[in-house]
């Protein structure tokens, strides 16, 4: 029996363990649309600081009523949550208005 046969085992198990990798790798990027968000999630996830957050989001009047039913404040431990599908619908359609906002 030719010796590279002996290796296909091996290849097939390090072929298997990169592709898991690969995998685990890919859904620790992807939103985790199954839970509500904490504050930090979403200052993580857009990339912006808890001061930006509060500012130029949470505590701006015009945006209470868009965020009235997927944004909530527990305060305490809990603090902010955020149901995540209705909030990055909100984040797809007003970031870049709140972003040039933010630099003016």
């Amino acid at each position: 029996m030719p010796p590279t046969l002996d290796l296909m085992p091996l290849i097939q198990e390090a072929i298997k363990i990169a592709v898991d990798r690969s995998v685990a790798d890919q859904l620790k990027h992807e939103p985790d649309y199954r839970r509500w968000w904490s504050a930090k999630e979403v200052q993580e996830r857009y990339g912006i600081t808890p001061t930006w957050l509060s500012e130029h989001i949470l505590n701006q009047p015009r945006f209470q009523r868009q965020l009235d039913g997927f944004a909530f404040n527990y305060h305490g431990q809990m603090g902010w949550r955020f149901e995540p599908l209705a909030f990055s619908e909100f984040m797809r359609k007003e970031f870049r208005n709140i972003a040039k906002e933010a630099k003016s």
